[in-house]
């Protein structure tokens, strides 16, 4: 029965072709694999997404590895680290805010190892502690918001990219007289590849830039 089926299967495959051989000329195909994987173009976008990517994790690790900042200076901090350009001022304060956090962070691993406090001492231990927890809270909260983030603007770039390949395919098959533009992953076969050209024309576009 299997055998059988993998005939008949064949046998209407090969029907097909037969019927549309006479009009082959005027289909085309692209290698959508081959597009993503030597698009210049394709390479900008995934580059500028790895930048971002790569900032947003440097970020969250500074978050991590400072957790006693007041909110000002938390959301501070978060923000300059965002920067894509910063100026040395900038990279100054982010600095200076790193060292404040150590600084406060030692103090309150020294206080929570003393036996006796007093009232000054109390009072810096309880406002440590309670940066320090907000800091922790602060940080998932960050995470889960900057992965959100970098799922939009990978599902933005995807789709802008898509959207710039269908134009320019419409327009190859235009020039071309193409009545229909298949997948090279459901074609065994096609002399008309335009995938080259394709690649080319998406090659001679800028990526739109994305913070």
């Amino acid at each position: 029965m299997e055998v059988k089926t993998m005939r008949t299967w064949m046998l209407l495959t090969l029907s097909i072709a037969s019927l549309t051989l006479a009009a082959a000329q005027n289909f085309g195909v692209i290698d959508e694999r081959r597009i993503l994987e030597e698009s210049n173009y394709v390479k900008a976008i995934n580059q500028q997404l790895q930048a971002v990517q790569a900032r947003f994790v440097q970020a969250l690790q500074a978050l991590q590895e400072s957790p006693v900042l007041n909110t000002e200076e938390r959301d501070t901090l978060f923000n300059l680290l965002l920067k894509e350009n910063p100026t040395e001022a900038e990279r100054q304060q982010v600095q200076q805010l790193i060292n404040t956090a150590r600084q406060r962070a030692a103090e309150l691993a020294t206080l929570r190892q003393k036996s006796e406090l007093s009232e000054t001492e109390k009072t810096a231990l309880e406002r440590f502690t309670q940066m320090e927890r907000e800091g922790r809270e602060n940080l998932q909260v960050r995470a889960q918001q900057l992965e959100q983030q970098l799922q939009q603007q990978f599902q933005q770039q995807r789709e802008a990219t898509e959207k710039r390949i269908r134009e320019i395919v419409a327009q190859i098959a235009k020039e071309k007289k193409l009545v229909m533009v298949f997948s090279s992953d459901v074609v065994y076969y096609a002399e008309n590849d335009i995938t080259s050209e394709v690649i080319k024309r998406l090659d001679a576009q800028q990526p739109n830039q994305r913070r």
